[in-house]
């Protein structure tokens, strides 16, 4: 399926096939899946480097894979929210700052609309020293 995939398809839709079939086929045999396809779920990171270095000799590197793996791990965060460890693979490196917006971004994947109704069903059925604690909330936050 991804060595279709690879002929007709971008490096950015391989990754998140590549995710998808993690967080709900399981492979058995992740690490192996990574490796045949790695090429070609990293080929536009490896055009992004030579398009801002103006140099086509650049080859394929280990950044490039970690870079790769960071945006797949990313996403089977959001799909199931499982680090790629989960399947037996090597998670990447990362540095703090990704860790936190990667779980920043994870915070923000909600429903607002349903989060306001959520909201507007309880705060009614709040006792009054929940109520001034929320009011003062709201007043800082608005």
């Amino acid at each position: 399926m991804l060595t279709e995939a690879g002929l007709n398809c971008t490096a950015r839709q391989i990754r998140l096939l590549f995710a998808i079939v993690l967080t709900t086929c399981f492979p058995a045999q992740a690490p192996t899946l990574w490796d045949n396809h790695k090429y070609s779920m990293t080929d536009d990171i490896l055009h992004q480097h030579r398009t801002r270095y103006n140099d086509i000799t650049i080859v394929f590197s280990n950044a490039m894979y970690n870079q790769a793996l960071i945006t797949i791990e990313d996403l089977c965060i959001i799909i199931a929210n499982l680090p790629l460890s989960h399947f037996g693979m090597h998670s990447p490196n990362r540095n703090a700052s990704d860790l936190i917006n990667t779980e920043l971004n994870r915070e923000l994947q909600y429903n607002t609309v349903e989060m306001a109704a959520i909201v507007a069903r309880n705060v009614p059925l709040m006792n009054d020293e929940q109520r001034t604690i929320y009011d003062r909330i709201m007043f800082v936050v608005s």
